[in-house]
């Protein structure tokens, strides 16, 4: 089913119900989101915007940035939701790369990453929403398989890829995730991920194809208030990356509150430590923690762990979502041994269409069979619950060692006080790779080389001495990517202030 389509099957059934709701109090019902999107639809439509098309929006949380998300889709056209806070040479890539028609900014400012755009045409959301237009409630010979947005990746180097999701790569997902759950129409979320992010988008499809309510909460500078809202909106579900969970608990007192409404809470997009998530399910005893993985090209959720086996294996990531398979293979395409490692390969209707006008990058990802291989690796414990252990790109050769940064992320992350860490391989004439590790730790109470001395010593009963770190840093706060994920290409390339 295409996501508009699926969008008024949820208005014609509970018009009146609540749909989306900012901080500020502005607010649509389904009715209304529908009613506006079509009304856009129709303006899109008197300015060009056909089957295929891309148009960009440059917008944080904006009730009529979402209406036109989905007037986008109404087109048959592909939506490029581009981050507002990046720089400008980077959106220069994108833009280049996914050609938009037209372009749709938030606020004006915006308008100079157009500049050399000069097939694309810029209006600001007012703009838009100001020209009249009979509403489009035509309806069009579309499939499900038509792209409905290219979603750019983070990538290490060079220009991100552009991953082209498709109508029915997206609702797969939704429906799976509706179903696992599961979330219904009763259910409220508070929305804290950016829509440029997939995980975001994923968590807007999905709570508005089950008829639940969204509670947008943009400012996440003060943890405290997140935790306020959660606690005022009454909301029953979160979600977030590692990041957003501990400076909730480090910084919001998140696990001094009382917040009896919250029924779910979700992470993904890495790896919590294990303590941080039993102290939350011990503080919250009746709270489903959910944990999930996936990425971008798979629509992004592959796999969950049930509320049921996260007190009891708080380091997997679960076992495959309704209508996804997930397999183990090593580098000659045979399938692992239970408890062997292997590259973490995935199949299902979730799989991308492909990385926009890039052959090549698609051929190396998605395989004859249509499978994604991920370059993630990861074993299968004996009741088929998967364990990631590493990137295939990250390893670390170091010495003659093959050495899985992850395994030594946990260890670090289970010393008292550290929040996050991250491993890195730094080029070194005589190793090949020294490997570096590098700490978040915000409350610092002793001196640097008193903490490197005690990490030195932690990981040495845990960690094989040829796989130990050569070099340490310890940091505050990590230099993160938007999507809350610790940015290892500036960890690796800088050096914290010791």
């Amino acid at each position: 089913m295409r996501l508009e389509q699926a969008l008024d099957g949820v208005a014609q059934r509970r018009p009146d119900h609540l749909a989306l709701q900012l901080a500020s109090g502005q607010r649509f019902t389904y009715a209304e989101l529908v009613d506006r999107s079509k009304q856009l639809a129709g303006v899109l439509g008197d300015l060009g915007v056909n089957r295929g098309a891309r148009v960009a929006i440059v917008s944080r949380h904006d009730l009529e940035a979402i209406a036109l998300f989905f007037a986008v889709l109404r087109c048959g056209a592909i939506v490029v939701w581009l981050n507002d806070d990046t720089r400008a040479a980077d959106t220069a890539a994108v833009i280049e790369r996914a050609e938009p028609v037209l372009a749709v900014i938030q606020q004006d400012k915006f308008r100079t990453l157009f500049n050399t755009a000069t097939e694309t045409s810029v209006l600001t959301i007012a703009e838009l929403c100001a020209r009249p237009a009979l509403p489009n409630d035509k309806v069009m010979d579309m499939a499900d398989t038509d792209p409905a947005v290219l979603v750019f990746t983070s990538g290490s180097s060079g220009t991100p890829k552009g991953v082209c999701l498709s109508h029915r790569n997206i609702f797969s997902v939704d429906h799976a995730v509706i179903e696992h759950m599961p979330i219904t129409e009763n259910d409220a979320y508070m929305m804290v991920v950016p829509l440029h992010y997939v995980h975001g988008l994923m968590q807007l499809t999905v709570h508005l194809l089950a008829g639940a309510s969204i509670h947008f909460f943009d400012n996440f500078l003060f943890p405290k208030k997140v935790v306020e809202a959660i606690r005022n909106t009454r909301v029953s579900g979160f979600s977030g990356v590692p990041f957003h969970f501990n400076a909730l608990i480090s910084r919001g007192g998140l696990l001094d509150s009382d917040l009896p409404d919250l029924r779910w809470v979700t992470v993904t997009g890495g790896k919590l430590a294990a303590d941080t998530i039993l102290q939350v399910i011990d503080h919250f005893p009746e709270l489903q923690f959910h944990i999930a993985y996936g990425q971008t090209e798979c629509a992004p959720r592959a796999t969950a762990l049930h509320p049921d086996k996260v007190r009891s294996k708080p380091d997997s990531v679960g076992s495959a979502i309704p209508g996804v398979t997930v397999l183990l293979l090593d580098d000659s395409g045979q399938h692992v041994s239970d408890g062997e490692v292997g590259e973490v390969v995935i199949a299902g209707d979730n799989i991308m269409l492909g990385y926009w006008r890039d052959d090549a990058a698609t051929a190396n990802a998605i395989d004859a069979q249509g499978r994604l291989h991920t370059g993630d690796l990861g074993r299968f414990d004996q009741d088929g619950d998967l364990f990631l252990v590493g990137r295939k790109s990250a390893m670390i050769k170091s010495a003659g060692e093959r050495i899985v940064p992850e395994e030594i992320e946990r260890v670090l992350t289970g010393f008292d006080g550290v929040t996050d860490a991250v491993v890195v391989g730094v080029d070194d004439t005589l190793l090949g790779q020294r490997v570096v590790a590098h700490v978040q730790m915000p409350d610092i109470i002793t001196t640097h080389d008193e903490i490197i001395k005690s990490l030195r010593q932690h990981l040495s009963t845990q960690v094989a001495m040829a796989r130990l770190p050569r070099e340490y840093h310890v940091w505050e706060e990590f230099p993160r990517k938007t999507n809350g994920k610790p940015d290892r290409v500036l960890l690796t390339q800088a050096k914290a202030d010791n």
